[in-house]
């Protein structure tokens, strides 16, 4: 998944993708690398199962950064990345 957040952008825009239905047992490690380069960078939130497991924001540099979350779950989910 990607979402190219560069100007021009509307302020209060926001960015969402949403993953389909994963099947989920035990405890697994949901890995992504993100890239959050310059002044104006909003937020970065990861929800699995509407539950916020990663949060991040402003300039973290121009490299890419990679995620690393534990979770434990059972069933069907979706994963849902917000930028605003």
């Amino acid at each position: 998944m990607y979402i190219e957040t560069s100007y021009p952008r509307v302020e209060g825009d926001n960015a969402i993708l949403v993953s389909p239905k994963l099947q989920f047992s035990g405890t697994k490690c949901l890995q992504f690398y993100y890239h959050m380069f310059g002044a104006s960078m909003g937020k970065l939130n990861v929800f699995l199962n509407g539950a916020r497991v990663f949060s991040t924001c402003k300039d973290k540099g121009n490299k890419w950064l990679k995620a690393e979350i534990d979770v434990s779950l059972s069933g069907m989910y979706e994963v849902r990345y917000f930028y605003n």
